[in-house]
């Protein structure tokens, strides 16, 4: 065999590799989140939408840099749609063999997050607004802590501190200033109720953390 052919021959089979380790990844990743995760792009026009409801809101919020990251990490394939991730998990991070990473989200809190965090129906004592309110920080700080593990954070520890830290940064922006009366009360009671879930999950996640201030 001349030199030539058997060099196109390393290169195929090298190329072959890799892309059947990719696959491999990819399966692992989506075998960790219960089912075979979907691509958030146009070719699932629901969940796209749904996405940019949340980017809406995160904007709306004064987050438009974590809006950007989001689609940056979206246009880099690296942000998935999860059906099969349990009622217990919003989002999920999940790497595998050094060549795949995603945050995969749960389907239904992506398309529904009110329906996501009150899966029985929601308690007649809160007001719909404060509902609304603390399913959608719910759902950014999933994603905000989720991301902080994408980012470098191995532990649990910094994941939460991550969450919890952007939780405070919403309570202190101009958007919270710009409230008044009963939208102000919902978002301040939605603020302190994903503080203390945060903290909740973080306890029994064996994270020691400390009091809100």
């Amino acid at each position: 065999m001349r030199t030539r052919d058997q060099l196109i021959g390393a290169v195929t089979l090298v190329v072959a590799t890799y892309f059947g380790v990719m696959r491999i990844a990819e399966a692992k990743c989506d075998a960790a989140v219960g089912s075979r995760g979907l691509p958030l792009d146009e070719s699932r026009p629901d969940d796209l939408a749904a996405f940019r409801r949340l980017q809406q809101q995160l904007t709306l919020m004064g987050q438009t840099g974590f809006a950007e990251r989001l689609e940056s990490l979206r246009g880099a394939k690296e942000l998935w749609v999860a059906p099969g991730l349990g009622p217990d998990r919003w989002a999920a991070y999940v790497e595998a063999l050094g060549l795949v990473r995603r945050i995969y989200i749960r389907r239904v809190a992506l398309l529904d997050p009110l329906a996501h965090l009150y899966p029985r129906g929601a308690p007649a004592t809160v007001p719909r607004a404060a509902q609304a309110a603390f399913a959608w920080l719910s759902l950014g700080g999933a994603m905000r802590h989720e991301l902080a593990h994408r980012d470098g954070a191995v532990e649990e520890a910094p994941a939460y501190a991550a969450e919890l830290g952007w939780y405070e940064e919403v309570r202190r922006s101009d958007f919270m200033s710009s409230l008044e009366g009963e939208n102000l009360a919902a978002w301040e009671w939605a603020i302190d109720s994903s503080v203390a879930s945060a903290q909740k999950a973080a306890r029994l996640a064996g994270v020691p953390m400390p009091s809100s201030p």
